[in-house]
C-alpha cells in the first residue's frame, strides 16, 4: 500500500508525521463515505483554506480528525506507545498525558505536548519537547487496527496508566536569586508554587487547574504585590518601553518607583511585565490588544522582584491538613514501609492507629464532642483541655525526644524518585508538644519543604514496643474522672476549703475549677458548681483599675 511504513524509513516518525500516515491508510479504508459525521469543520475554516474545493477541504479536515481520534484511543490504552525526546535522553510518553490533549489542538502537529505545570519537574521537563513513535510500532498497529470503524463520535478510554500519575507538587519556592521574575513572584502568591513565565503561563491557559480560578489567583495576587511594592516594602526593577513595538534589548534595567505600581499594576505573563491597569493582561479569544492592556502603549518588561523582601512579606506557607488528609505512601524506596506523624501519635497515645473525636448534634441543636467511649465534653475559652488533646500533647513530647536525639529517623519523600532524611538538629527548633506534621526545613531554600514527615514502620514500632518511656503512661498522669461516679458528694464548704488548698498550691481559679473533680473525694463535682462557687472568692493582684469618673 502507498502508505505502509519502508524499512529504509527513519526508525521513529514524529508525531506530525504519524498522523498523516493514519490519514494516509483511512483515506484508503474509508474511502468516499463521510469519515466524521461528528465533526463540523469550521466554516472560517473552509473560507480560508478550501481554495475553490470545498467539499475536498472538508472531508481532508474530517480524516484528520479521525486520524488523531484513533490515534488518541490507542495511546491511552497503551496500544500504542510515543516517546518524548530532548536530543540527549528519550522517555517513554506515559497515556495519562494524552488525557486533556483535544482533537483540535495544535500539538499533534506540532509534534509536542503540554506537561501538567504542577506536576514535579522530573515529568515537566518534557513538556514543549519533540515527540516520536517507532514506525514498526505503528505499523503493526496500523495493520490491526479497526480503521473502518466510522461515524459514531469517538470514547475515549481512561488512561491505562492513570493510577500511576503522580501527585501534583504542593510548594517550590523561588529560585535562589537575589532577584526573581514577576512570574516567579507571582506565582508565588497565588499557589505558593513559584513558577517561570512558560510554567506560568500553562497554568493561565488551563493545564493542571481549573483556568478561571488560576487567572483568578494570579490576579488576586498581583494585587497583593503591587499594593506591597506601591508602599516600599518589596522592591522591584524592569525595563520601561513606551509602545508594544519597542525593542526592549538595548534598554537598561531600572528601579521601579513605587508610585508607578500604584497605576502599572496589571500583570503582562507574555513580557514577564507590568502593563497599565490592575489583574492580569490576557488575551482569550473575546478580547482584542486594546482592551487587554487599557488602550495604552506604555508598560514595564522583564520586570524582577526582590526576592528576601518578597519571602518576608509573604513567607512560606504549610498545611498540616495534606498530612492528615493528603494519601500517605504506604512505603518509600530504600526505607520500607512507613507511618505518618497521626498514626504515630496516636499509638503512643491511645496504642492504636486512630482515636477520632466525634461531632454530634443533640437533640436541641446544639453541637456536641464526644470522645470514642461515647463520653461527651465541651471546648471553649472556659472549658479545660479534654484528655484526648492532653493525651496527644503528651505523646508529642514522648516522640520528639528519640527524633531529637538520633534514635529514630523521619523522612520526606519530595517526589516518588527522592527520598530525604530529615535532620536530626531539625527537631531542636521544633517546640516538643506540638510537632510538625510536614517538614518546614532548617531553611527557605531546604528541599522537601511541606513534604509529611514519615517514620519507618519497623524502627518505630522496634523503638515504642522496647523502651519503657515509648508510651504514654496515663494512669500516671491527670486523666477524665471516672464516668460512674461513688461515695457521698462534697459539701460547698468543703470544695471551698479544697479550692483554697489548691490555690495555696500556685493554681489560677480556671485551673482549679478544672482539675478539683480530679483531687481525692472530688470525682463528682462538676467543672460549672466549682466555678460558680469560687467566683470572686479572691482578690485579684496586681495595680487596681481607675475609677471612671
Amino acid at each position: 500500500m502507498a502508505s505502509e511504513l519502508q524499512d529504509d524509513d527513519d526508525a521513529a516518525l514524529i508525531l506530525r508525521k504519524a498522523v498523516r500516515e493514519v490519514i494516509l491508510r483511512l483515506r484508503e479504508t474509508v474511502s468516499e463515505a463521510d469519515p466524521a459525521p461528528w465533526y463540523d469543520v469550521p466554516t472560517y475554516e473552509g473560507e480560508t483554506w478550501a481554495e475553490g474545493d470545498a467539499a475536498g477541504f472538508v472531508h481532508r479536515k474530517k480524516l484528520e480528525q479521525l486520524a488523531k481520534a484513533k490515534l488518541k484511543i490507542a495511546l491511552l490504552s497503551g496500544d500504542l506507545v510515543a516517546q518524548f525526546s530532548d536530543g540527549a535522553e528519550n522517555c517513554d510518553v506515559p497515556g495519562w498525558a494524552w488525557r486533556e490533549i483535544r482533537l483540535h489542538d495544535s500539538y499533534w502537529f506540532d509534534s509536542c505536548i503540554p506537561i501538567d505545570p504542577f506536576l514535579p519537574d522530573d515529568w515537566y521537563r518534557w513538556s514543549g519537547h519533540e515527540i516520536s513513535l517507532d514506525r514498526r510500532a505503528l505499523n503493526d498497529w496500523l495493520a490491526q487496527a479497526d480503521l473502518a470503524s466510522v461515524g459514531k463520535p469517538p470514547v475515549f478510554p481512561e488512561p491505562h496508566d492513570v493510577a500511576k500519575k503522580p501527585l501534583q507538587i504542593t510548594a517550590r519556592l523561588p529560585r535562589d536569586s537575589a532577584f526573581v521574575t514577576i512570574s516567579e513572584a507571582v506565582s508565588w502568591v497565588a499557589f505558593g508554587i513559584s513558577m517561570d513565565q512558560g510554567r506560568l503561563s500553562l497554568a493561565l491557559e488551563g493545564k493542571g487547574i481549573d483556568p478561571t480560578e488560576s487567572r483568578r489567583n494570579v490576579s488576586l495576587a498581583m494585587a497583593k504585590l503591587a499594593d506591597r511594592g506601591t508602599g516600599g516594602s518589596i522592591a522591584m526593577r524592569g525595563k520601561y518601553v513606551a509602545t508594544y513595538l519597542t525593542d526592549d534589548r538595548p534598554l537598561q534595567t531600572e528601579p521601579i518607583d513605587p508610585v508607578r505600581l500604584a497605576d502599572f499594576a496589571r500583570f503582562d505573563v507574555l513580557h514577564d511585565g507590568l502593563a497599565f491597569g490592575d489583574g492580569l493582561a490576557w488575551i482569550d479569544d473575546q478580547a482584542s490588544l486594546d482592551s487587554v492592556f487599557d488602550g495604552r502603549d506604555d508598560a514595564y518588561r522583564n520586570v524582577t522582584v526582590n526576592r528576601a523582601e518578597l519571602l518576608n512579606a509573604f513567607p512560606a506557607r504549610f498545611d498540616d491538613t495534606k498530612a492528615l488528609l493528603s494519601p500517605l505512601p504506604a512505603a518509600l524506596p530504600g526505607v520500607g514501609p512507613v507511618l505518618g506523624m497521626e498514626e504515630a501519635l496516636s499509638w503512643l497515645a491511645h496504642g492504636k492507629p486512630s482515636d477520632d473525636v466525634q461531632l454530634w448534634q443533640n437533640a436541641l441543636g446544639w453541637m456536641q464532642f464526644r470522645f470514642s467511649t461515647g463520653e461527651t465534653f465541651n471546648v471553649g475559652e472556659d472549658s479545660e483541655l479534654p484528655e484526648h488533646h492532653l493525651r496527644y500533647r503528651e505523646a508529642n513530647r514522648v516522640l520528639w525526644s528519640p527524633l531529637q536525639d538520633g534514635n529514630l529517623t523521619a523522612y520526606v519523600e519530595q517526589s516518588p524518585s527522592r527520598v530525604l532524611a530529615v535532620p536530626r538538629h531539625y527537631w531542636n527548633q521544633v517546640d516538643p508538644a506540638h510537632l510538625d506534621h510536614v517538614y518546614r526545613g532548617m531553611s527557605d531554600t531546604d528541599d522537601g519543604r511541606g513534604c509529611p514527615i514519615l517514620l519507618y514502620r519497623l524502627a518505630f514500632d522496634e523503638w515504642r514496643n522496647g523502651s519503657q518511656s515509648a508510651s504514654v503512661a496515663w494512669s500516671d498522669k491527670k486523666g477524665r474522672a471516672p464516668a460512674v461516679k461513688a461515695g457521698r458528694p462534697p459539701s460547698d464548704e468543703e470544695i471551698l476549703a479544697k479550692a483554697d488548698e489548691m490555690k495555696a498550691r500556685g493554681l489560677d481559679g480556671r485551673t482549679i475549677a478544672g482539675q478539683m473533680r480530679h483531687e481525692p473525694g472530688f470525682e463528682n463535682v462538676a467543672t460549672t458548681e466549682v466555678r460558680e462557687l469560687i467566683k470572686g472568692r479572691w482578690r485579684p493582684s496586681g495595680r487596681p483599675k481607675q475609677r471612671g469618673a
